[in-house]
Parts: C-alpha cells; sequence; structure tokens
C-alpha cells in the first residue's frame, strides 16, 4: 500500500513541478508583453497562452494541495464534534469528493477526445487545445488519486478508531 501511495505522491510532485514550470513562463510572457507595450507593440496571443497556462497549472496543483491539505476547510462546528463523527465527516466527503472528481475527469477526456477530434485551435495562435485540457485532466486525475487514498486512510481510521500518523484531517489544523 505505501508504495502506491509514494507513486500518487511522486506523480502529483511532478505535477507540482509542471505546474511551477508553466507559472514561470507565463510571467515571463506577460512581463515581456507589458514591457513591450511600453516600447513597442503587443506580443500577439499573450491572452491565450495566459488563459490555457492558468487553466492546467490550477488543475495539475490541485493533488499536491490536497496531499498538504491547504484547502481552505471551516472548522467551527465540525472541529468541536466527537472524533468519531469528525471520521465520518471526512469519509462522506472524500467519497462525494472522489466521485464528483472522477466524473469531472472522465468528462474533461471526452472533451478533450472532441478538441481532438475537430481539430479545435485557438484564434491569434492557432495552437491546438485539446493537449492542454488533456494535460489538466490527468491532474484532476491524479487529485482523484489522492482523494481516494486519503479515503481509504479515513476508513481506516474509521474502523480502527485510533490514529493513524500518516493521517491529518482538515479539521485537526
Amino acid at each position: 500500500m505505501l508504495l502506491i501511495k509514494k507513486i500518487i505522491y511522486s506523480a502529483n510532485g511532478l505535477m507540482l513541478k509542471v505546474a511551477m514550470l508553466l507559472t514561470l513562463l507565463m510571467v515571463f510572457v506577460t512581463v515581456a508583453d507589458v514591457l513591450g507595450r511600453l516600447f513597442f507593440t503587443q506580443i500577439p496571443g499573450v491572452f491565450e497562452l495566459t488563459r490555457l497556462t492558468l487553466g492546467v497549472i490550477v488543475f495539475t496543483s490541485l493533488g499536491w494541495s490536497q496531499i498538504n491539505k491547504v484547502h481552505i476547510a471551516i472548522n467551527i462546528f465540525v472541529s468541536r464534534l466527537p472524533f468519531i463523527f469528525q471520521n465520518l465527516i471526512d469519509v462522506f466527503n472524500y467519497l462525494v469528493a472522489s466521485f464528483t472528481f472522477s466524473l469531472a475527469f472522465w468528462q474533461m477526456l471526452k472533451y478533450a477526445e472532441r478538441l481532438s477530434n475537430v481539430n479545435q485551435v485557438t484564434a491569434v495562435l492557432g495552437i491546438s487545445i485539446h493537449p492542454w485540457v488533456f494535460l489538466s485532466a490527468v491532474g484532476v486525475l491524479l487529485f482523484t488519486l489522492v482523494l481516494i487514498w486519503d479515503l481509504i486512510v479515513a476508513v481506516n481510521k474509521l474502523f480502527r478508531r485510533g490514529t493513524i500518523d500518516e493521517y491529518r484531517s482538515h479539521w485537526s489544523s
């Protein structure tokens, strides 16, 4: 089981590096466009590149965010409940989130396939859109795998009624 965790976490670490690289490239292109407007002319297609990269950045960094539990969790009420109820809420949340993002992954793959079939490209630069959607779908898949792993750990914690050292709930922060 720990090998599966290591593979999932490593893949999400790789996706985070992709997101960081795209962020850096997006910054360079945006700064060059702003400076170009001051001195010469704007760079064509900067809006398209920013839009495509921003989508990929968001979806490829979701898994890392879930691994480190940095998503927003409002715990005013739940943190005051007994641990058994906190665990039940965690199991329910991870179950619903895993199902929802599995559907999102599937629909993103179908969308990327449709874009590929019609060879949809951007208006100014003529860049194919489907690779960007496919890369975003891979990010959603890896996020879903982290959610499923967290679901397994939460169910394990629920039935053992003990603590698992690796598990960190949103409610205990």
